[in-house]
């Protein structure tokens, strides 16, 4: 335990340089000692800039001075390992201190999946939930899902890939293992997965490796079906039952009596039935999109809205959609990927290099901003992932981002000096895991200096809300999106790297506050 008051003392009068000798080795004793305080001074020394012209600075043979001393690292015990390790990483800007924890255990990025964790959401088609819902890319735990109407595409970890038909219940049991309760599925099993069943209340389905249809109404009422290949009925199963079914064959089993049947691929959904259905779906979605993305674009207060439609990838030009944009607020793409977004004729832009970004500019100052976008997280590999930065070293600039543990964050200047509590902050829960990598989110962040307030939202609904100590405006200006200018050009270059990994399909700037209200309306 320290003194978490007394480090912060500590820490801003070793970047005022006004450390005494006696109070620098209590510094050191305080970082040596816990992962806490060493976060804590990563955390000013980067609000301060000043990590690098530390490291290039520092003499002498402490602790804090030791880091250009340029001599031979030989073993050593724990201990100075973890002064080396610390001196270095003043140096570079970023930790590699080894903590108390186990490895793997800090932060979301490091985090195991879920063992419960048994399938994949591909698709859902016109879907009714019963019960909890999931998101196309969503990862499914043991349990049970149920809907109303609509169909859902489910990919196990085993390799079999079910398509559930609904009014359905299905329990999830293991990669390899379900249980229908009542409705109908289709599996089509490769070579890798021979070996998945689909049971009922008395009746065990293994495939030996193809596709089968099955069908159950109640304990008492089920049909399988075979399409190609083979299955194995194991369990419960009258005697006059045949235990193998092959290709063409089917079976009814009604009140513990069964009949042999033939097989009727058109009484269940097939491949080609469900890609018609998921496209028309998806145009559906679009024109609905579209409509209103069209109606925002008049929305008052609407500095940028970027749709990332019509992307030319040969040009570097992102028009800003927003009423009345002049040319000179359209984005500069910056080696980002044209792919495709929410839906395949949505446009969106993919981030993957650490200089991937969109450059725009917005004039003037607002005393409120709403910050909207619809994002795909597909990794967050850096201790601050940014979506949206503007023009350093300016009272009023704006940082919004993603930390490593899935955190949304804001940061406003509110004062001119290179020190950590010269911004208002505001952080969220844990917003994103591992499970959530690959999902479409809507994110957005609202500044209110006129009633003091700061909140975030993710998908309609309101995560973070915090006071402003001190009510600043929001400088407009250069920006980059996906991206961080790690200082002004005439600013020592730090080289922090914050880039965004994943993809943009729409983005808003509005100098004023949305209501929760508005907010939710366009996480829909």
């Amino acid at each position: 335990m320290f003194d978490e008051a007394r480090l912060e003392r500590l820490i801003s009068a070793h970047f005022d340089r006004e450390l005494t000798a006696e109070e620098r080795r209590e510094l050191e004793s305080m970082l040596l000692s816990s992962s806490k305080a060493r976060q804590l001074f990563l955390d000013h020394a980067e609000m301060h800039g000043l990590v690098r012209e530390q490291a290039m600075q520092a003499d002498g043979a402490t602790l804090l001075d030791e880091v250009t001393s340029g001599k031979k690292v030989l073993p050593f015990t724990r201990r100075a390992w973890i002064a080396a390790g610390l001196a270095a990483c003043v140096a570079l800007g970023w930790w590699l201190i080894p903590s108390d924890k186990p490895p793997g255990t800090d932060g979301f990025a490091q985090t195991e999946l879920e063992h419960n964790e048994v399938a994949l959401l591909d698709r859902a088609i016109n879907v009714e939930w019963d019960g909890p819902s999931f998101a196309p890319g969503s990862a499914l735990p043991k349990g049970p899902i149920k809907i109303l109407k609509g169909t859902l595409q489910l990919d196990f970890y085993s390799g079999a890939r079910v398509v559930l038909e609904g009014p359905a219940s299905l329990e999830l049991l293991s990669p390899d293992l379900a249980r229908l309760h009542s409705g109908k599925l289709t599996a089509k099993v490769p070579p890798p997965a021979q070996g998945f069943t689909v049971m009922n209340a008395n009746l065990r389905v293994v495939d030996r490796g193809t596709e089968f249809g099955m069908s159950v109404n109640g304990a008492d009422d089920c049909e399988v079906h075979v399409f190609d290949g083979e299955v194995e009925l194991q369990g419960d199963v009258p005697e006059a039952t045949a235990r193998e079914l092959f290709e063409g064959h089917a079976v009814s089993i009604r009140q513990g009596k069964s009949e042999a049947i033939a097989a009727n691929r058109g009484s269940f959904v097939d491949s080609s039935r469900l890609l018609q259905a998921a496209a028309l779906e998806n145009d559906a979605q679009w024109e609905t999109w579209r409509t209103a993305s069209q109606a925002f674009s008049e929305t008052p207060g609407l500095r940028i809205h970027f749709d990332f439609q019509d992307l030319d990838p040969a040009a570097l030009i992102l028009r800003n959609r927003a009423a009345g944009a002049d040319e000179n607020s359209n984005g500069t793409i910056i080696g980002c990927d044209v792919l495709s977004g929410r839906w395949e004729r949505k446009g969106a832009l993919g981030f993957a290099k650490t200089s991937d970004r969109v450059r725009f500019r917005s004039e003037g100052t607002a005393p409120a901003v709403t910050l909207m976008a619809w994002v795909r997280v597909d990794s967050l590999p850096l201790e601050h992932n940014a979506l949206l930065s503007m023009a350093p070293d300016k009272l009023g600039e704006v940082h919004w981002k993603l930390d490593q543990a899935g955190r949304l964050l804001l940061g406003l200047r509110s004062s001119s000096e290179f020190a950590y509590n010269s911004w208002e902050r505001l952080e969220s829960p844990s917003v994103f895991a591992p499970k959530d990598f690959g999902r479409w989110t809507h994110l957005a962040t609202v500044i209110d200096s006129e009633t003091g307030m700061m909140k975030h939202f993710v998908n309609g609904s309101e995560v973070a809300t915090g006071q402003m100590k001190r009510r600043v405006p929001v400088q407009l200006g250069l920006s980059n999106l996906g991206n961080f200018d790690a200082s002004s050009p005439t600013s020592p270059n730090i080289g922090f790297v914050r880039s965004f990994n994943g993809r943009i399909d729409e983005f808003a700037l509005l100098t004023r506050a949305l209501t929760a209200e508005e907010i939710a309306g366009h996480a829909r």
